[in-house]
């Protein structure tokens, strides 16, 4: 399924009857973010509010990520793994020369339909138009303000001309500053360094809300450093995204409902938050660099694109779930034992991550912690457990099974101090580093425990057959019973 634009995606909703049109009137401060969070506890389909206090001629959408299932309807199929095998079935013939020039993806791969398309946009100059008139929301009693909570901030690679998508949380200070969060280790921090090497302290960048589900879902991904972002969006759409080039050069999607451009100054670092976050906890206030708008495009009769975090599971949790399916062939082609991977919603995303291997050989499973470690977003993961393949590491069951018999915690128990971790962890005393969990919960070889692995209890096969046909005649005489 490839959604043109939100609005697209809007109709689609609505003939399927699961968009829910919320006429009361809504508040920006709090009602909307609380109202959000409700629907999205109670598996809801997307909300949109058609009257916004003070707000006139704007709608706002939100809950669009409200379960797995809409992230099935986004991308039309229930096997997100699927997305990403098809395309890397095609790596095969890849010369390694690939890694070193994007321009070659096309030839090799013949990726012309996916990459990005210059098109007309739907979008018009609003001179009249700033900051404070744009109905960004509070989403929790203690925040330091207004924020956008799903709007997307675009970069570009100094050197390679690559393009970054990414969601920011991003603090409204007045009608032309707002402050971004881009952590240390995300894309538009490492872009910034880029450009502080070039002696420039300017960064021109984009920020756009109401897109294409697609595209905001790849913004909101871990996608590794050096791809360009608009690329991957159209591996997921199976189609190239329609941009249109700014004045800066920037690429930004042609049927954006909003688009906000100038630069963020990295010589004006403010505080920014508190903010409650998808932790559960408010983030703590620290400096991160503002951005200085000074251009303002719309479409007519825009509507905005918001979220709402908190405890888990909220939007953000399913949009982890997705990622996880859809990088798990990745994650296997760096990892090759690799057979499965959770990352369970209540785990925070960056807070648990349960793998099962083929294990082959002693010491593997720390082998794998420690591959898993140095990749991408599961760098920030705090608890890593890896189990056997005959493990269903979704269930947390069968994981607790074999963390308890076959974990020795001073063997199997890994812990690890001064690392990098997740910013927004409440319980890390010096962010970024803090320290890190590893689990051996697999079976050991000699080498590892000293003595054979005693042998698992295994039911007769004949005895284990008689066993079943008298059991469901048991179960069958019970139930009509």
């Amino acid at each position: 399924m490839t959604f043109k634009d939100l609005r697209d995606y809007i109709e689609f909703m609505k003939k399927r009857n699961k968009l829910i049109e919320v006429d009361e009137e809504v508040n920006v401060d709090l009602e909307i973010a609380e109202i959000t969070r409700k629907a999205t506890y109670a598996h809801l389909p997307p909300l949109l509010f058609k009257r916004i206090k003070n707000y006139e001629n704007w709608k706002i959408i939100s809950n669009v990520f409200y379960s797995m299932e809409s992230l099935y309807e986004i991308f039309g199929t229930n096997k997100l793994e699927s997305i990403s095998e098809g395309f890397l079935s095609n790596l095969s013939n890849m010369p390694i020369t690939f890694f070193d020039k994007i321009k070659s993806l096309r030839e090799i791969l013949g990726l012309g339909k996916v990459m990005p398309k210059a098109k007309t946009p739907s979008f018009k100059e609003e001179k009249n138009l700033d900051l404070a008139k744009i109905p960004a929301i509070k989403t929790w009693p203690k925040d330091a303000g207004r924020y956008l909570t799903f709007s997307i901030t675009i970069t570009k690679d100094p050197e390679t001309d690559v393009h970054n998508l990414s969601v920011y949380r991003i603090q409204i200070l007045n009608e032309k500053e707002a402050i971004i969060h881009w952590q240390a280790f995300k894309r538009g921090a490492l872009t910034a360094k880029r450009y502080l090497e070039k002696g420039t302290t300017r960064i021109p960048i984009a920020i756009v809300t109401g897109v294409d589900p697609a595209i905001a879902f790849t913004a909101a991904s871990p996608v590794p450093h050096g791809i360009d972002k608009y690329m991957f969006a159209g591996i997921l759409r199976g189609e190239g995204v329609d941009v249109t080039e700014l004045d800066d050069k920037l690429l930004v999607p042609s049927h954006s409902e909003v688009v906000l451009t100038g630069y963020v100054d990295l010589n004006d670092m403010r505080l920014e938050g508190p903010f409650g976050d998808h932790m559960g906890y408010y983030t703590p206030a620290d400096y991160y660099p503002v951005f200085k708008l000074e251009k303002v495009y719309i479409r007519e009769d825009p509507i905005f694109h918001v979220t709402s975090v908190g405890k888990p599971p909220l939007e953000d949790a399913w949009i982890g779930k997705a990622v996880e399916r859809i990088f798990l062939p990745f994650a296997k082609m760096l990892v090759p034992e690799l057979v499965d991977m959770n990352l369970p919603e209540y785990g925070l995303f960056t807070g648990i991550g349960i793998f099962s291997i083929k294990k082959y050989y002693p010491g593997q499973a720390k082998r794998v912690m420690m591959a898993l470690w140095g990749t991408g977003q599961l760098s920030l993961l705090k608890t890593i457990i890896i189990v056997d393949q005959d493990i269903d590491v979704h269930d947390i069951n069968q994981v607790i099974y074999a963390i308890a018999a076959n974990v020795d915690p001073k063997r199997d128990v890994w812990v690890i101090e001064n690392a990098l971790t997740d910013s927004l962890d409440p319980s890390v005393p010096f962010p970024p580093l803090g320290s890190k969990l590893g689990i051996d919960a697999t079976r050991k070889f000699k080498e590892e425990m000293g003595k054979e692995w005693p042998e698992e209890v295994r039911s007769d096969e004949g005895v284990a057959k008689k066993a079943d046909e008298i059991i469901n005649k048991i179960i069958k005489r019970y139930q009509t019973s």
